[in-house]
């Protein structure tokens, strides 16, 4: 957050023009000062360069020997996304990515790369390059899929013959090499996070997509909340959803997918910008329909203007292209932003007719609460009206482009979407959360912001008692402990008790989120060394004797779940990772919830929780 106050805090004009007469006259206020001031930005319209794709692609053939894979993947990347579309510079671009792709032991992505050069129309010349190339990556797969490798390597000394002399010769010795050359990397490996991705629950009445043992309730001290209606055992699916909204800082734009967020080693880009890639045709097709057809140019312009937290900024807008997919005119999203307003039960403002669908713009536009006002006006004003003149030069929301700011002033819509975009920004700044993800060589990184509304209705704990796996950006949230009926479900805004001083993490929840902490780690004194009592010996004895055999049991473990935190191991498989979930979900059912906390569930939890963040990690 501090990146975007100085970024607004930049942008305040002078107090003079400052006065409390409603944010109509301050838009149309602003708007006017920046005529008269002639302090519009311009708009940037620049969108495929060729000479920058060639510059980068030269660049990544330059690296090609030295660069790690994961700079040297983004590089090419670039070029790719700057490249025009069906241009031979975009089949040079997936065709050089693919030699890289194969040295790194990446040969299923080296092999979609092949395809789409070809697709394309690689230059004859040097087609023998390719065919070769897919030849070594399926055998490098798969020893015995001899007629695929059979066919790559005819074709490639068919087309031998239409290079030069030096490459011919280069183009030969290698399939030679195919002929004796046994030994190759080994592929690397991923978990796919469908193997470990739970089934959807669908039986909550009111809650799409959400298990019936959860409710959304509201009270005077907590506002809304959710809890639990009946007992819910540890490792149990509460409810699966898809980020309403996301978007990703600049210095992983071409690292991640636009769509659904997955790290990405073979993307595609944008027909029309340079400005993002995807992980696949799929995700490029989905991204159009849903939002990028009119964000696209929008985000040239906007990454010229601002420099700070821009991630933010195509947020706040991203909200506004779904409010507007969703509703179809300007005219029919008014309409529902009133309905919503005029809605006094807290609860039905987030529905969308009878349910709570958190695809649903509803669910998004009341999150807002109160205004958290931490931010100058008249700086928030300016930078809506400066969103507000690219969306206008770039986009049709408004009907056409609009080049003339003085006929966006007298637009009847302006206004509206203006207060529109306020009111995104105070819901991002108080209810996004972070995405975080892991660069290749395992360090966590925050990438990007994203809304899940659902879970933006959950309270806050330093003992959290539900968790989240990931499938690019659907999230599945988990019980990490049993939960007693009436509980409620809670995430963390801070720091978990094991990281930090309950001094410490209650001073930064109230800095953040301003009020004082009293979940039941910070009310007894929890942190990083605090010590709980066993419960074993004051078990029933049957109980007792199961929970020593499970406790045995989850102790081995130990070792590999250190193993996983520090380094994705091979020899680990999903199955395995199921299995240690469920044996450490079944020592934390059998304990209970009336038993929490004591040293025996904690050790589990804790262990639970570790398992959840490798799979994060490593799908």
């Amino acid at each position: 957050m501090d990146h975007l106050l100085r970024e607004i805090n930049a942008l305040v004009i002078p107090d003079v023009l400052y006065q409390e007469t409603g944010d109509e006259n301050l838009i149309k206020k602003m708007i006017q000062h920046l005529i008269e001031s002639k302090k519009l930005p311009r708009i940037k319209r620049e969108s495929k360069n060729e000479e920058t794709a060639k510059k980068k692609l030269e660049e990544g053939n330059k690296m090609i020997s030295s660069a790690p894979l994961d700079k040297l993947i983004e590089i090419y990347n670039e070029a790719i996304a700057y490249a025009l579309p069906s241009s031979e510079l975009l089949a040079r671009g997936f065709a050089n990515r693919s030699a890289a792709l194969t040295n790194g032991g990446m040969y299923k992505d080296s092999l979609k790369d092949i395809e789409r050069a070809f697709e394309i129309g690689y230059p004859d010349n040097l087609k023998a390059k390719l065919y070769a190339r897919k030849a070594k990556n399926l055998l490098a797969l798969n020893p015995k899929m001899r007629s695929a490798v059979d066919d790559a390597i005819t074709k490639a000394n068919i087309w031998v013959e239409k290079m030069d002399d030096d490459n011919k010769k280069r183009v030969k010795k290698s399939l030679e090499q195919l002929r004796t050359d046994k030994s190759f990397k080994k592929p690397v490996k991923f978990w796919e996070s469908s193997e470990f991705f739970p089934q959807t629950p669908n039986d909550n009445p009111k809650i799409l997509r959400a298990s019936g043992s959860i409710d959304i309730k509201n009270s005077e001290i907590f506002g809304r909340h959710i809890v639990a209606t009946k007992d819910i055992k540890a490792g149990e699916t509460l409810w699966v959803h898809r980020s309403y909204a996301f978007t990703l800082k600049s210095e992983y734009r071409y690292r991640h997918c636009w769509n659904c967020s997955r790290y990405t080693w073979s993307s595609v880009p944008c027909n029309q910008c340079s400005n993002v890639i995807y992980c696949n045709e799929e995700c490029r097709d989905t991204a159009w329909q849903n939002h990028h057809d009119v964000e696209c140019l929008a985000i040239t312009a906007i990454l010229a203007q601002f420099k700070f937290n821009v991630e933010k900024c195509l947020l706040w807008v991203r909200l506004l292209v779904r409010a507007l997919k969703e509703f179809g005119t300007i005219e029919t999203l008014y309409d529902k932003v009133n309905e919503i307003e005029s809605t006094q039960d807290p609860i039905l403002k987030l529905f969308t007719g009878d349910v709570y669908d958190d695809t649903k713009y509803a669910s998004v536009y009341s999150l807002f609460r109160l205004k958290s006002n931490p931010i100058p006006t008249m700086g928030i004003e300016r930078l809506i009206v400066e969103i507000l003149f690219m969306l206008s030069g770039t986009t049709e929301i408004f009907g056409k482009k609009i080049d003339d700011p003085t006929e966006l002033m007298n637009n009847k819509w302006t206004i509206f979407i203006g207060n529109l975009i306020c009111r995104h920004i105070e819901i991002v700044q108080t209810n996004s959360f972070k995405i975080i993800s892991n660069d290749c060589q395992g360090n966590s990184v925050t990438c990007g912001s994203y809304l899940a509304p659902l879970s933006d209705l959950c309270s806050h704990s330093c003992d959290y008692n539900i968790d989240f796996i990931c499938s690019r950006d659907i999230e599945a949230l988990i019980a990490v402990q049993p939960i007693k009926k009436g509980q409620q479900i809670c995430i963390t805004y801070g720091p978990h008790y094991q990281e930090s001083p309950a001094a410490k993490r209650r001073q930064s929840i109230q800095m953040g989120f301003k009020f004082l902490c009293q979940c039941m780690a910070c009310v007894n004194g929890w942190g990083p060394y605090y010590q709980f009592l066993p419960c074993v010996e004051q078990l029933p004895d049957k109980i007792s004797h199961e929970l020593i055999i499970i406790s045995l049991k989850c102790a081995t473990y130990i070792p590999i779940i250190n193993l996983l935190t520090k380094r994705f191991s091979k020899d680990i498989t999903p199955s395995k990772i199921i299995e240690m979930m469920s044996d450490l979900s079944a020592a934390l059912n059998l304990l209970g919830g009336d038993r929490y906390p004591c040293n025996e569930m904690i050790k589990a939890k804790k262990a639970l929780i570790r398992l959840i963040v490798c799979i994060r990690r490593y799908t």
